[in-house]
């Protein structure tokens, strides 16, 4: 794969593309699931990670999402994330709930292009009793592969907007494995 080879290509300094063909190279090599495996009607819980550069703090806590497909390429998602940082004496705690409209393409027969577009609402309570709410929207764009029936991968890059708080773009990467169609961790 081109990410493996040591010379500084686009590939070698972007870790979500080299995920991306190593996901792909994987399903060609070991009999791939079909495309159709891949569910848009879902309910997923976790835990979540978040860096924030603006107090240099990790900060952590839970999320809920779901999604239910309609049609044969859309989707419709909500989401809610919980997070708490750690600041001094005090905590900053935010929620973000996202609501959003999403479509799907089939790239090849084990992966499908992934976009999806949602008005994103962030409240957060902070030291000595402030708070602040903010919305804007949320743009993300990437692929999910599923290589194996019993075994998906995901990588997308995440662009926010909010009104007051301005703009950050991230980057996403997943992986589930299906106990059952029904179940996964």
């Amino acid at each position: 794969l081109p990410c493996l080879q040591p010379r500084r290509t686009f590939m070698t300094r972007n870790p979500l593309v080299c995920g991306v063909l190593a996901a792909l190279a994987l399903g060609a090599a070991t009999g791939a699931a079909a495309a159709d495996d891949i569910g848009y009607s879902y309910v997923d819980a976790g835990w979540a990670q978040t860096d924030l550069d603006d107090i240099n703090e990790d900060g952590d806590g839970m999320f809920l999402r779901g999604s239910v497909g309609f049609g044969e390429n859309w989707f419709a998602a909500v989401g809610y994330r919980q997070i708490s940082f750690d600041v001094g004496a005090n905590d900053l705690d935010l929620d973000l709930v996202e609501v959003g409209l999403g479509g799907h393409l089939p790239l090849s027969n084990i992966v499908d292009g992934v976009a999806r577009l949602s008005y994103v609402d962030v409240s957060a309570d902070g030291p000595f009793g402030a708070s602040f709410d903010d919305n804007g929207y949320a743009v993300s764009v990437g692929v999910r592969a599923r290589p194996r029936a019993q075994f998906e991968l995901a990588a997308f890059l995440d662009y926010t907007d909010l009104d007051d708080s301005g703009d950050d773009t991230a980057a996403r990467l997943g992986a589930r494995y299906y106990f059952t169609p029904a179940w996964a961790v």
